[in-house]
């Protein structure tokens, strides 16, 4: 691998610059006419051109594996076979499979115990597995019947609602069960619970489908039905997102279990992350072991289930931006746990300052204490795209055109993140290197489907662009190109 002194090669500012076989060959000429003093011949067929031919392909080869060595430490620049352990130098892994999990509410007898084998199945067919033994309890519900067997003058009846709402009725002459139902509904204030009189029994429903509270009702009703939120996870791993109340067959019948039903969203699985992915996702990455840096809660959050997008925005003024308190930040995230949101943020945000946001959530900090936690969602604007495609005929279109064309721009559209504008000419490259057959094609976009533009659509602040199949028309035109 010698070369000329006045030569740059190898590592130099610019990256790396390798020796290429004619030049590789010229040099061990040059190098050995200097030696011997007097020219030699370097027709292909002679015996020194041979012998120089052979040494100058060795070189070439160990030139293109010191090439391929310096572009592999890069996670730019990695192929799939090094990128893994490249970013592994900086705490950095390529995120596995995950599996979809939901909070499946299981209604039954309250106190039953719900063993490690419960499993349920959606209209698809697909299966979904118990986490933990868990229990239907009051202490943990969405949903509640309750039925009064009969009404005496005197007799007190009420509940208490996640510890914060008292309702309670002391029964006069002439009240009937329908009537202290009646009575109690009147003084539930329908923000967190509501209620209905359904087949003779009082039935409480909290809003929130996905986090249980806390019901404690007097002596004088019996407990008919409790409705838990249990945590439930899909035996197949990959994006699946189940739509609500489609799983609600159960496969392991027990006697104090008596129906279950998906009725707050799934957080969605994936497959395992692609090399594109993993370098998108590298440079927050490197910051996640850090602490107290808008790029430290950035990167444990994408470190988080179900998360796609982050972006954290900071106040170090001493007024109010944005709607952001003096001195304060702000983690807009889409996708994954609320808790577990709550929980990073805590353990990753700066001490003493202030977190904004419309999604108020508590979490118990390593003293023991509670600690409030805001963050926000993202408003999800819909694209509707449609394509047109032209035959070229000197090649063949794939048979699957239409979702081959679909899964590109789903794809596509999902690594914009927040507050990227959709920019319709940008699908057509990851398109064109992907299909075959494409001689000519059209996009335009919109974003209520009456109005489409072949320009861009604006996301603003606070927005990302969602992408669905169902949003996406692909038509070709039999005209070849």
């Amino acid at each position: 691998m010698a070369i000329n002194s006045n030569t740059k090669y190898g590592v130099t500012p610019q990256g790396f610059v390798r020796m290429r076989l004619p030049e590789i060959q010229s040099n061990l000429f040059d190098r050995f006419e200097s030696k011997v003093g007097q020219t030699v011949s370097r027709k292909p067929n002679s015996v020194i051109a041979i012998i120089l031919s052979l040494v100058a392909e060795e070189s070439d080869q160990q030139w293109q594996l010191a090439e391929y060595d310096y572009y592999a430490r890069s996670p730019m620049t990695a192929d799939d076979g090094s990128i893994d352990n490249t970013v592994m130098y900086s705490n950095v892994l390529r995120r596995g499979e995950e599996y979809t999990y939901f909070y499946e509410v299981c209604y039954g007898r309250n106190g039953f115990v719900l063993p490690a084998n419960c499993q349920v199945k959606g209209s698809d067919g697909e299966k979904y597995n118990i986490a933990a033994p868990d229990i239907i309890t009051l202490d943990n519900c969405v949903s509640v019947t309750l039925f009064i067997p009969n009404v005496t003058e005197g007799d007190s009846f009420g509940f208490v609602l996640n510890k914060s709402v008292r309702v309670s009725y002391t029964a006069v002459t002439g009240d009937n069960v329908e009537a202290v139902y009646s009575k109690l509904l009147q003084q539930i204030p329908g923000d967190e619970w509501s209620g209905s009189i359904l087949d003779g029994n009082l039935v409480l429903n909290q809003a929130d489908r996905r986090y249980g509270g806390t019901v404690v009702p007097t002596e004088t009703f019996n407990v008919i039905e409790v409705g838990s939120p249990i945590k439930f996870v899909a035996e197949n791993y990959g994006p699946l997102d189940p739509l609500l109340k489609t799983v609600t067959s159960i496969n392991t019948n027990y006697d104090g279990w008596t129906a279950a039903s998906n009725e707050s969203a799934a957080y969605v699985g994936r497959n395992l992350e692609t090399t594109t992915e993993l370098r998108q996702r590298y440079a927050a990455a490197v910051f996640r072991t850090s602490r107290a840096m808008k790029e430290s809660i950035k990167a444990a959050l994408l470190d988080l289930p179900d998360v796609d997008s982050v972006t954290v925005y900071e106040n170090r003024s001493d007024e109010i931006v944005d709607g952001m308190k003096p001195h304060s930040f702000e983690v807009i995230i889409h996708g994954g746990d609320d808790i577990q949101i709550a929980q990073t943020i805590l353990e990753k945000g700066p001490i003493g300052i202030d977190s904004n946001g419309s999604i108020e959530m508590t979490v118990i900090d390593s003293e023991g204490t509670p600690e409030k936690v805001y963050f926000n969602r993202p408003k999800e604007i819909p694209i509707y795209i449609q394509v047109t495609v032209w035959e070229y005929k000197e090649e063949n279109l794939p048979g699957d055109l239409v979702n081959t064309i679909k899964d590109i721009i789903i794809e596509s559209g999902s690594n914009l993140g927040m507050g990227k504008d959709v920019i319709a000419q940008r699908f057509l490259g990851p398109i064109y290197s992907k299909v075959n057959g494409i001689g000519y094609m059209e996009i335009v976009v919109s974003e209520d489907d009456q109005v489409y533009t072949e320009k861009s659509i604006p996301i603003d602040r606070g927005e990302i662009a969602v992408f669905d199949a169902e949003h996406i028309t692909v038509a070709m035109e039999i005209k070849s190109c």
